[in-house]
């Protein structure tokens, strides 16, 4: 079917929060992403360049989808996209429920704590870094990057149906886990090369520009530091850099 004026205007505001929240719906763009995705949301609606290579291969099943299989014009595509330039493949998916509250308690294992993180390609870089690594949780304070920034889902590459995000009090969650360590990376931190580290606890990566809070800050347990290799080095890692050498540290 050919897609209506009124669903591209719709989905052409999902870039913004206020409108995801407000229609329920969130948008991923590229075939990877999006058939990725279709196995960990629900897919409200597939949308498809007119004439690309993939029209014919997703209008067969058209008549068997649980949801729309639209063909749009390369002008609805770029209202739709949020890249520079866009794909041939659109996905429309059902925002889901956050109201529930999360279980804080938590058993043994390893969880990545993001506080503060504002940019969403650094936030689906690390999303991305945690599935590699089999990091299945991550807890972000509530002023970090929404997961459904369609750019971090971009930075993602699907992953993002493989690791949850819960947004909430970071220390909320620390002080119902007092058996778990609390790992951040600070500048009075021991060498994380050197460091025998464990396999359970928490691993706390700051905002861009400022770090840790020091709410957060306070409580890090066990500081660590990612040493330079010499005097000459820049001002600090890229967080998504940091907690990739981070993760890779423990899993060895």
């Amino acid at each position: 079917m050919e897609l209506s004026k009124t669903k591209m205007n719709i989905y052409a505001t999902l870039g913004a929060a206020k409108m995801r929240r407000k229609h329920g719906l969130f948008v991923a763009e590229g075939r990877k992403c999006v058939s990725d995705l279709m196995r960990s949301f629900s897919p409200v609606s597939l949308i498809i360049e007119k004439g690309s290579s993939c029209e014919c291969d997703w209008s067969y099943h058209a008549a068997d989808a649980a949801f729309d299989v639209c063909v749009a014009s390369p002008e609805q595509m770029n209202k739709i996209s949020n890249l520079s330039t866009h794909t041939d493949v659109i996905g429309i998916f059902k925002l889901p429920d956050r109201s529930a509250v999360a279980d804080y308690e938590l058993p043994h294992g390893l969880y990545m704590m993001l506080d503060g993180v504002q940019d969403p390609g650094n936030l689906g870089t690390i999303i991305r870094t945690c599935h590699w690594f089999g990091i299945s949780k991550i807890f972000a304070s509530h002023d970090t990057v929404d997961v459904f920034n369609p750019k971090t889902l971009q930075a993602t590459m699907g992953s993002a149906g493989r690791v949850e995000v819960i947004y909430c009090n970071l220390g909320d969650v620390i002080d119902a886990n007092p058996s778990l360590p609390v790992y951040g990376t600070l500048l009075e931190g021991t060498d994380i090369f050197s460091t025998v580290l464990d396999d359970s606890g928490f691993i706390v990566m700051g905002n861009e520009g400022k770090g840790l809070s020091d709410a957060i800050r306070a409580k890090i347990s066990k500081p660590l530091f990612i040493p330079p290799a010499s005097a000459d080095h820049p001002e600090s890692l890229n967080v998504s850099i940091a907690a990739a050498i981070v993760l890779s540290q423990f899993v060895k």
